[in-house]
Parts: C-alpha cells; structure tokens; sequence
C-alpha cells in the first residue's frame, strides 16, 4: 500500500494564478494523514514560504525545499545540501555589479545589491554587505537584473529561470526532489514500491523515478507526461486516485 504521497507545490497544490491552497487539497491530507500515510510537500519554494501557505500543517508534514535542497520537519532541517561558500564567493563576485541577489537560508534571507523592493519586503530580507555575515548554511540564490546568463562555478546550477524582470535562481548542484525524496524514504523505512509522487513540471522528474505511482498534473512538460503512469487535472483528483488504490490493495 502507499504509504508516503509526496507532491510538488507551485502548480499542483496551487494552481497557478491562485493565492490559497483549495479546501478540498487540505481535507484530503487530513484524511491521509489520519490514516497512517506520511505526506510531504516538495517544491522550488523555501521553507517560510510553504509555511505561509500551509500553517495548519506546520508540525504535520515534511517540507522539501528549494528544489531538494533542504529538508523540515517540526521546524527543524534534517537533510541538507547547501552552497559552498567559495561558490557563492565566486557567483557573487562576477554577478553582483550587474545584479541584486537574495540569499535564502532555511529560516532567513539575506540581500546583496539592489533588488525590488516588492521582493524585499516579501522575503524580508536583511541587507548584507559581505557573505561573512551570514552565521547559517544556504541553500538557493535568487537574482535580479542583467540580460545575460552568469557563469556559475561548478558547485551551483539553475533551479529556475523566471522569466521576468530578468530572474533566476540556483541551487548545490547536486540538489534535487529525487535525491531529497531517497533520503526521506531511507528516514521513514519505506521503499518506492510504498510511495506516490504528483507534479506538473520537468523539475518533477527526479522524484518520478522514486515512486511506483507517479502523477502528472496537466501537460506542462511533455517528458513528466511520458514518464508518469497517470495524468489528472489537479492534486485533489490525485488524492482521490491515490485513495482508491489503497482502498483496493487493502481489500486483497
């Protein structure tokens, strides 16, 4: 039976377009959580940000954050792959004249250069000037401003380009919700043959192979598409999926 259902945020759980996650998504993590099953959310999103979302849930689920780079639970990081220091030393110092960057911790945020105000005050950032000031690890960079791609050191990919007013972020480069997904089975005893994934985009994929019930949400991505066994409209229909396979593994 399944046993762990783990779910992607920006997409799934919240529609795009939307503010509030549905009451219909929460009811039926309150009935899977009353069941037994273990429920986590993994998403490119920090760990304040989920929170913000899902207060209610705050010491009842897992949250993988930042695109697998780090893992909470009851407020506490339990699996981590932060940034190097020398590597935020490198991107920063090649980036920072042409671009604004937020540094985001598990638990705070800092800001070198010049970034919106509007993220400033979503983040609530404190302004750095130096990384030496930052007493905690750091898991994702988000940048504003400049036209061109930056050369990132080895140690740091690109978790998303935004598209817009010229944002990016990045992540370890050995950062993923596959790999962040192992080490929550390995945690909870559990195996890919206990585990669901849902999701709706290519950074998705990883978790995907973990699970022996993996569902895509929409046609975002072609290649989430081919690899998942189910495709739906929604998170919730995916709960309800989820639900009645149990229900029949049960009866057996």
């Amino acid at each position: 039976m399944i046993k762990l259902i783990v779910t992607d945020f920006d997409g799934t759980v919240l529609p795009f377009g939307e503010k509030t996650v549905s009451d219909a998504w929460k009811q039926a993590v309150n009935e899977a959580l009353e069941r037994g099953i273990t429920v986590a959310v993994s998403s490119g999103r920090t760990y304040r940000e989920l929170l913000s979302f899902l207060p209610e849930f705050e010491d009842r689920l897992w949250f993988i954050c930042c695109d697998g780079a780090y893992t909470v639970k009851n407020g506490r990081v339990v699996y981590a792959k932060q940034i190097a220091f020398p590597d935020m030393e490198r991107f920063l110092g090649r980036e920072l004249s042409i671009r604004g960057c937020v540094l985001h911790g598990a638990f705070s945020n800092f800001c070198m250069g010049k970034i919106p105000a509007s993220v400033a005050a979503h983040f609530q950032t404190k302004s750095i000037r130096s990384l030496h000031q930052i007493r905690e690890p750091i898991f994702k960079i988000t940048s504003f401003g400049g036209t061109e791609a930056p050369v990132l050191p080895a140690g740091i990919r690109m978790h998303w380009d935004g598209g817009r007013d010229a944002m990016a972020q990045y992540v370890n480069r050995y950062a993923d919700k596959g790999l962040s997904l192992s080490d929550l089975q390995m945690r909870l005893f559990l195996t890919k043959l206990q585990t669901a994934c849902i999701g709706d985009s290519g950074n998705d994929i990883p978790m995907m192979h973990n699970a022996v019930i993996s569902i895509c949400i929409g046609n975002r991505s072609d290649e989430l598409v081919g690899i998942c066994n189910a495709n739906l409209r929604n998170a919730e229909e995916s709960m309800e999926l989820i639900r009645r396979v149990n229900e029949i593994l049960g009866k057996k």
